[in-house]
């Protein structure tokens, strides 16, 4: 899962960094790399706080062009977000899905928070299996 940063020099020689996809997702840096880390702390930090108070998180869009960067979302946020998004696709609540688990809700609800969920692979494979999906695990080298 990636969201497209726009990095744009400013005239002071600062770096402005916005996420267009994502209102009021700001940050700036004094280097073009140091922007792109910014970038993926800012895109981090504006998911978690947006998955954990449930408001709609737009689809990260495809940017082509000059001062577009894609930056990637760290894994166990998107794992989150995406869970979530499953699930209420699915119109499941998490006890039901806890219950299909055999576990609390209160165990599952935590693997619906980005700064929380650490699942196994076990327990990936068991929720897979729960929503009817097929987890495809890429590696690039």
């Amino acid at each position: 899962m990636k969201y497209y940063a726009k990095i744009v020099k400013q005239k002071d020689k600062n770096y402005l960094v916005e996420f267009p996809d994502l209102p009021g997702c700001f940050t700036e840096a004094t280097t073009l790399k140091s922007a792109q880390s910014h970038a993926k702390e800012a895109l981090n930090g504006w998911l978690a706080a947006n998955c954990d108070r449930d408001l709609n998180i737009p689809a990260p869009k495809n940017k082509k062009g000059k001062n577009n960067y894609p930056i990637n979302v760290n894994l166990c946020v998107a794992f989150a977000i995406k869970l979530r998004l499953l699930r209420k696709k699915r119109k499941l609540s998490q006890a039901k899905i806890a219950h299909q688990l055999n576990i609390s809700q209160q165990a599952y609800a935590k693997l619906e928070l980005p700064n929380k969920t650490n699942p196994s692979l076990e327990t990936i494979q068991k929720i897979a299996q729960c929503l009817g999906i097929e987890v495809d695990i890429k590696i690039s080298i």
